[in-house]
């Protein structure tokens, strides 16, 4: 239940990243919003509680040929690991997929090129509080006073097969 950096900076923070990886691409390179994303932690890392949210964002690199697309992802891998990233999967030469990991902050980066010519750059924090701290949890007597208990329904009387037509099924079984 600690305190995390709010929504709104993660957001920030992962604009930031992407900004500063998207900075060692050359300058033919543009980039336009794919996907944004806001998802519920589910299955947090840190085995924490519920309530908390990823923020992804992830840009189509555009304007780069795909055969200089190896020099790009030597490129990003260079500046991702000048600013704390570490690279905990690299596919290359078999598929052009990397991802890293910022250690200080666990933000995640990762670039990816598919058989199409295509070239994504992302990131995602890690689960925050949507305001930086936990919803406080009601106190105990105040949950009490406001859930009322709930009643069992009354049984119906048994019915005998000669009854079954004389019987009022509005008022709980009692014959008539």
């Amino acid at each position: 239940m600690n305190p995390t950096i709010t929504e709104t900076e993660a957001r920030d923070r992962v604009e930031d990243y992407v900004r500063g990886a998207f900075s060692a691409l050359p300058a033919p390179a543009a980039r336009e919003l794919f996907s944004r994303n806001r998802s519920e932690c589910t299955d947090p890392t840190d085995h924490g509680p519920a309530g908390r949210f990823e923020i992804s964002a992830t840009y189509e690199v555009t304007g780069l040929e795909p055969d200089t697309f190896q020099a790009q992802f030597d490129a990003v891998v260079k500046w991702w690991q000048g600013h704390g990233f570490t690279v905990l999967t690299d596919r290359r030469p078999t598929d052009q997929y990397v991802f890293v990991r910022n250690e200080r902050d666990g933000f995640d980066m990762s670039l990816q090129a598919n058989e199409l010519g295509k070239l994504y750059l992302g990131a995602t924090s890690p689960c925050v509080w949507p305001e930086g701290t936990p919803e406080a949890e009601p106190e105990a007597e105040e949950a009490a006073e406001v859930a009322e208990p709930e009643r069992p329904r009354p049984r119906r009387a048994p019915v005998d097969d000669e009854d079954f037509g004389q019987t009022s099924w509005s008022d709980g079984g009692t014959a008539f």
